[in-house]
């Protein structure tokens, strides 16, 4: 199967508007494309790996160290509320791991909480490139403070 995930890793291909973060050499985020909700980011593993019970020691310690902190740059960002965190990698061509983390903000649509989130994939309108980059651009320099 082709991973378009490792293709956007690698630079081939993008699946996003905006600027990706390099945390370090085990993990990146960029926001999702397409969704109707801002401040849907993705946080990538830069290897190649289906499962997380294939992470090593050292992205699995990674990962430990960059969710709270991606999760609390998210939330000085966009004042979200509360922040969905999902792993599935089930979709064709990704999978790969990589996590879907969402910024529930207070004006959230109803329809789109908790699992029905997904609904909001693929929807118009779609977060501009504009917005795509104000958000990650805010997420990283939360990040950096």
């Amino acid at each position: 199967m082709d991973c378009q995930t490792c293709r956007a890793v690698a630079g081939e291909i993008s699946l996003t508007l905006g600027p990706r973060i390099d945390l370090d050499e085990h993990w990146m985020i960029e926001h999702c494309h397409p969704v109707s909700t801002p401040g849907w980011l993705v946080l990538v593993l830069k290897r190649h790996a289906r499962a997380l019970h294939e992470l090593t020691e050292a992205e699995g310690a990674a990962l430990g160290h960059w969710l709270p902190r991606v999760t609390r740059a998210m939330h000085d960002a966009t004042g979200c509320e509360v922040e969905y965190v999902i792993q599935l990698a089930e979709g064709a061509g990704f999978h790969h791991v990589h996590f879907h983390l969402m910024a529930r903000t207070p004006d959230w649509p109803t329809e789109l909480r908790g699992p029905r989130v997904f609904d909001a994939f693929g929807a118009e309108p779609h977060v501009s490139g504009n917005e795509q980059t104000a958000i990650v651009e805010s997420v990283r320099a939360a990040l950096t403070r």
